[in-house]
C-alpha cells in the first residue's frame, strides 16, 4: 500500500502547488513530513520512489514507519491504518499480501505448525535408539510409552549395553587389573542394599554415581559374607 500511498500524496502535492514535476512535489512532502513526525525524510528518496512507482518498477516500494505515518496526515487521514482501510486496493504491496493471508488462515497455519512439529518430534524420537535396566544388564528396546515408563526408558549406549552388568562377587573375584585399577563399582539400590556393577556409571535405580569398590569395602562387606 505504500505505491499508493505515495501516488495519492503526490496528486495532492499536484493539486496545491500546481506543477507536475517531481522533485517542487518530493520537496513539499519532505517538508510535510519533517513537520510533522519531527523526522526528516528526504526529498530525493521521495522522488526516487514516486519515479519506481510511475515506471511500473515490480521491486516493494516501502516507506519508513513515520513517513507513512505522516504522509497519512497530509492525506488528512488520521493515521497509516485509517488510509488502509480507506484505500483498500485489489493488489496490495508484499507486506499486505503477507497480512492478508495471514488474516484468513491463521488458525490453518497454526494447526499445520503445530502437526509438522509433532511429526518432527516424533519422528526424532523413534530414530533414536533406547534401553532399559533389565535385572542385571540393559537390553535395547524400541520406544513404547505403553509398555514401558518414561523413567525406565534411557538414550541407547552400546558400551552399557555390552560391558555394563551387576554382579554378585565373592572373595575369589578379581577386583583389580595388575596395574592396580578397579574392575569393580558399587553403590545402594533404593532399599539401601550395596549392589555391584562391572563398570563406572550411574546406578540404574538410583541415578547416583557408582564407587570404585577398595579393599576396605571387599573386607568389610564382601569377604565378611
Amino acid at each position: 500500500m505504500h505505491r499508493e500511498l505515495l501516488i495519492k500524496a503526490f496528486q495532492k502535492a499536484e493539486e496545491e502547488i500546481q506543477t507536475d514535476k517531481v522533485l517542487p512535489r518530493a520537496k513539499l512532502l519532505s517538508d510535510f513530513i519533517l513537520e510533522d513526525s519531527k523526522e526528516p525524510y528526504g526529498e530525493k528518496i521521495l522522488g526516487i520512489k514516486f519515479k519506481a512507482v510511475k515506471d511500473g518498477a515490480k521491486k516493494t516500494i516501502r516507506l519508513k514507519k513515520h513517513a507513512e505515518e505522516a504522509l497519512s496526515h497530509y492525506l488528512d487521514y488520521e493515521d497509516y491504518p485509517s488510509f488502509l482501510k480507506a484505500n483498500s486496493v485489489d493488489k496490495p504491496d508484499d507486506k499486505g499480501r503477507v497480512e492478508i493471508f495471514w488474516n484468513k488462515n491463521k488458525i490453518i497455519l497454526i494447526v499445520s505448525l503445530v502437526i509438522i512439529t509433532s511429526i518432527i518430534i516424533y519422528n526424532s524420537l523413534n530414530r533414536q535408539r533406547w534401553m532399559i535396566w533389565q535385572e542385571d544388564h540393559y537390553i535395547e528396546v524400541k520406544l513404547d510409552l505403553e509398555k514401558y515408563n518414561v523413567n525406565q526408558l534411557k538414550v541407547y549406549k552400546e558400551e552399557r549395553v555390552e560391558f555394563f552388568k551387576k554382579i554378585n562377587p565373592d572373595c575369589s573375584y578379581k577386583f583389580f587389573n595388575d596395574d592396580g585399577s578397579v574392575i569393580i563399582w558399587y553403590g545402594k539400590n533404593i532399599k539401601k542394599e550395596l549392589e555391584y556393577f562391572t563398570a563406572l556409571g550411574l546406578h540404574p535405580e538410583t541415578g547416583v554415581t557408582l564407587k570404585p569398590i577398595t579393599n576396605y569395602m571387599i573386607n568389610k562387606h564382601i569377604c565378611d559374607n
